[in-house]
């Protein structure tokens, strides 16, 4: 969510949820285990969703948002198991993103520095390009494994996961 804190031409955002998914294959089947957290009262350490919302807004209630979270999963779910990640859900998917260019520090490559450009459309894997001398682009590509890495948002890290 962008940071209440910050004017709005700022454009610095503040974490209010986070998603967390685990999925394997196995005998001849997909397994996935979906987590969602959103902070939706506490105001703290960064901001609600109650927060941001304008005065003349009713509160959100913890059953009516897991019930619109819910129903909204799965209509996108019933729709995944027809098309997959076809070019719908990657507009939706980029359109909320809010890692396209930003730059990093890969540890698992030796600690380079690299501009998030996307990920791949297979896979899922994170695509990061080498940036050289002044932040310039290298054109070497890394991708990136999730099951593998950790993503810091706010110090631009990623790094293998323990």
């Amino acid at each position: 969510a962008l940071d209440p804190s910050q004017p709005a031409s700022a454009k610095a955002y503040v974490k209010i949820g986070g998603i967390l998914v685990n999925s394997h294959y196995q005998n001849t089947e997909f397994f996935s285990v979906i987590g969602i957290g959103l902070n939706t009262i506490n105001p703290l350490p960064t901001t609600s969703l109650n927060a941001l919302l304008p005065d003349h807004l009713p509160a959100f209630t913890l059953e009516k948002l897991l019930a619109r979270v819910l129903t909204s999963f799965s209509s996108l779910y019933a729709r995944f198991k027809t098309t997959g990640f076809d070019k719908y859900f990657e507009e939706m998917y980029y359109s909320h993103w809010l890692h396209t260019d930003q730059i990093v520090t890969l540890e698992t490559e030796g600690g380079i520095k690299a501009r998030i450009k996307g990920i791949t459309r297979d896979w899922g894997l994170l695509v990061a390009e080498e940036l050289g001398w002044e932040d310039r682009g290298t054109g070497r590509m890394v991708q990136l494994q999730s099951d593998s890495n950790s993503f810091d948002f706010f110090k631009g890290l990623l790094k293998r996961k323990i």
